[in-house]
């Protein structure tokens, strides 16, 4: 079953051309989309807190995940305490750790997975700029180091937009994606191109990202679904506020995110049906 998760951070600002919606009324809105879950993060500038989110979703079904930077464990350990406090089994993590040896960084990756499982809740490593995946060439390598029962929440926006990935598609960076969706345990959505990290959709500048991104996630599903048959699969939508979000000369953003994030759900289902009819087919 596939299970989508509606980004906090992505309902900052919303609506972007009147009063900013409250908490409670972000966490209905979500609810009543039939969004599966919220995910948290931490590092938003509005990132509420556990206190005052905690009681707002006690009267839902949304399940909680926690996306959090991290560095050290003084940040990991918060980051838990936070997961624990709003009843999040889930973690991303935005690993701030660098260095050019994947060997020492696997490590520290392996220290922190076995603290969140410890706590009962399951951490998964993030593709995301300016961390320890911040370019995808590392990233396959860190991947051949990595515990096993370690897997990436991929974000291949960041990998798009960092690595200046070619509007063509080459066999390398193509095999490169293929060797990040292999390990992946979940997914993030929203559209890149080589020069912006997050694009309006329905844009012709944007069509052939668009197909780009879909056939992707088709393909991650079906890569997950295969590893995990028994578990859900999880997308996140996560179009995030400015700068993310391209605005005019005025600043006003060009599109309207929350339209945007439901259209991404419906994508999101659309390539998790063709990936699962394959594999049954296959079966």
């Amino acid at each position: 079953m596939l299970t989508v998760y509606q980004s906090l951070w992505a309902m900052e600002d919303l609506p972007s051309t009147d009063a900013p919606w409250t908490l409670a009324e972000q966490i209905a809105r979500i609810d009543d989309a039939g969004f599966a879950g919220i995910a948290v993060d931490l590092g938003a500038r509005q990132a509420p807190a556990a206190d005052d989110l905690a009681p707002l979703l006690r009267g839902t079904a949304l399940r909680r995940m926690v996306f959090a930077f991290v560095g050290d464990r003084a940040a990991l350990s918060a980051a838990i305490d936070y997961a624990h406090r709003i009843g999040a089994d889930r973690m991303v993590v935005c690993a701030q750790i660098y260095g050019f040896d994947p060997v020492p960084l696997a490590a520290t990756l392996r220290d922190w997975y076995e603290t969140c499982r410890q706590a009962g809740i399951t951490m998964q490593v993030e593709t995301h700029r300016n961390t320890v995946t911040n370019d995808l060439r590392f990233t396959a390598l860190l991947i051949e180091h990595l515990d096993p029962r370690i897997e990436l929440a991929g974000d291949l926006s960041h990998f798009v937009c960092a690595n200046e990935l070619p509007d063509d598609p080459t066999p390398e960076h193509e095999a490169l994606i293929a060797a990040v969706l292999g390990r992946c345990g979940s997914l993030q959505g929203r559209i890149a191109t080589r020069g912006q990290v997050q694009i309006p959709l329905g844009t012709p500048a944007g069509a052939v990202w668009e197909k780009r991104f879909r056939g992707w996630w088709e393909a991650g599903f079906r890569s997950i679904a295969a590893r995990h048959p028994s578990d859900d699969v999880v997308f996140c939508t996560e179009l995030g506020t400015r700068p993310y979000a391209i605005t005019d000369l005025a600043g006003n953003e060009l599109s309207d995110r929350w339209t945007e994030a439901l259209t991404l759900k419906d994508w999101a289902a659309q390539a998790f049906r063709a990936a699962t009819s394959e594999l049954q087919e296959q079966r």
